[in-house]
């Protein structure tokens, strides 16, 4: 059996006419994110679109997304754990 080491990790959505709580919560998603290591070369790792109405996760550098139909995504806690932000440095090793 082949098991991933996964975490879900699931924003609510922003009440009917409030937008500002999508892009409230992806920045927040995005700020968590960054915490652990991600890092898209500019990219957010969360974003909210208002015309969909469905929050998007970054895959790559590339700016390559996925939309979150059910508001969540999986990431996987063994990539995850392989990056080693510089804390002491304000996550930037440079």
């Amino acid at each position: 059996m082949n098991t991933t080491n996964r975490v879900w990790i699931e924003l609510d959505p922003p009440a009917p006419g409030h937008p500002e709580q999508g892009h409230d919560r992806a920045a927040a998603a995005s700020r968590l994110l960054a915490k652990l290591g991600i890092d898209y070369d500019g990219y957010p790792a969360v974003w909210f679109d208002e015309k969909k109405r469905q929050y998007a996760f970054t895959q790559s550098s590339a700016g390559t997304f996925v939309w979150a139909s059910d508001h969540g995504h999986w990431f996987n806690l063994d990539k995850l754990s392989a990056y080693s932000p510089c804390y002491d440095c304000g996550g930037n090793p440079n």
